[in-house]
């Protein structure tokens, strides 16, 4: 790759003091006065506030691959490092597991996978105490959340950036006291050292659907899965499992909860009216050709398979355009909630799953948010869409 020098010091040093003094000194000035004139705007109901960090967040998402940043947080080593969180620790599942099974075994025999024991973190409401144990306590809901970060970036930690989500939900539902989000692996590819290509991330969260249910005894139908970006492409998938396997002991969550997920690696929808071409300039990823957005993380989340998976396998790309809208493949699927911001390159993406739940029986609900970025519930700043919009979520999920 040409970025691969900045990767070591000292030049990595240099080029982030470079980013540092030309970003505060010269881009945000210039796009200050760009952007005083509504016409110029991205969006015309964007305040110039709006229109400056979705600059900013163009420019930092291009940074992680081309400096081999680091967004992991370490695993605390006690629960006094946290506040209103809990870290526990998921066995993986067993090799003679039932869940371990399906068209998913056979990806990570492929893959060279193998399951593993990771640490997940328990997002707790203020003022509230689950028992010492985390036992479900009678009829209790709770959210299995996966964060996004296109499967080589983000982290569970309750102060990582994807933070932003479970902290939302448990600010705005009736019904939710507690939230587990899962620190599943991220995948790599070169320049890094190839690493947890699919289904690694896949069964990180199927172990941790199965610690819900088995060892903590919520029921299913009281656990909405939850998955953002590239989370809700693991949501789905860990959905499809439990849905077309009937594990003994492990049926299907009672809801779904789709945030701006993308479902196609193969981009089979880039025409001219397609969301990728009509919101190119209106989202957080970068304009820039050679900075494409989804290149590396397909490479790395694909590993050895063959890139062909992205366009016809329905647990990497379910609404691709290569795979049959017809063939059945969200039978069965539990109540789902689709939102997606209308700014977002990939909007295409929820619209396309939503039609293809409702085709197959689903009950479906769509929010597009008007003038809203993709994953704009993880950003703070991002208001008053992520308030009324999280308002509306957690309104469906305490019904």
């Amino acid at each position: 790759m040409a970025w691969t020098p900045l990767r070591y010091q000292p030049l990595k040093g240099l080029y982030l003091a470079y980013l540092a003094v030309t970003f505060f000194l010269i881009r945000v000035p210039l796009w200050y006065l760009w952007f005083l004139r509504q016409k110029n705007r991205p969006r015309a109901s964007w305040s110039i506030s709006k229109c400056i960090r979705v600059m900013a967040y163009r420019e930092l998402t291009t940074l992680p691959v081309k400096l081999g940043l680091n967004s992991r947080y370490p695993v605390p080593k006690s629960d006094d490092e946290l506040k209103d969180a809990r870290v526990v620790w998921v066995d993986g599942l067993a090799e003679d597991s039932p869940a371990f099974c399906g068209d998913v075994r056979s990806f990570a025999s492929t893959a060279g996978v193998q399951p593993a024991r990771i640490p997940a973190y328990w997002f707790l409401k203020p003022g509230t105490f689950p028992p010492k144990d985390m036992k479900a306590q009678a009829g209790e809901r709770t959210v299995l959340y996966i964060h996004g970060g296109a499967f080589h970036l983000g982290s569970a930690h309750p102060r990582s950036h994807a933070s932003g989500i479970a902290h939302g939900l448990l600010a705005h539902s009736k019904s939710l006291t507690r939230i587990l989000a899962v620190e599943y692996r991220l995948s790599a590819t070169k320049p890094d050292t190839p690493a947890n290509p699919f289904p690694a991330a896949l069964l990180d969260c199927i172990a941790a659907y199965q610690y819900l249910v088995k060892d903590l005894g919520f029921a299913p139908y009281n656990i909405t899965v939850t998955g953002d970006s590239a989370g809700g492409n693991l949501a789905f998938a860990l959905v499809r499992h439990v849905v077309e396997n009937n594990i003994p002991g492990l049926p299907r969550p009672g809801r779904l909860l789709s945030l701006s997920s993308w479902l196609d690696l193969s981009f089979s929808r880039e025409t001219p009216d397609a969301s990728s071409v009509r919101n190119f300039a209106t989202d957080i990823f970068s304009t820039s050709r050679s900075n494409r957005f989804g290149g590396y993380a397909m490479q790395a989340y694909l590993g050895p398979l063959d890139r062909g998976e992205a366009k016809t396998n329905r647990y990497i790309s379910p609404v691709s355009l290569f795979i049959n809208p017809d063939g059945g493949y969200f039978r069965r699927f539990p109540r789902t909630f689709v939102s997606a911001g209308d700014a977002e390159k990939i909007l295409d993406d929820s619209l396309a799953v939503a039609e293809r739940l409702m085709a197959d029986g689903v009950e479906v609900t769509v929010d597009v948010v008007p003038d809203a970025i993709h994953d704009f519930m993880v950003f703070t700043w991002h208001e008053p869409e992520r308030t009324e919009a999280l308002k509306r979520v957690c309104k469906w999920l305490d019904d």
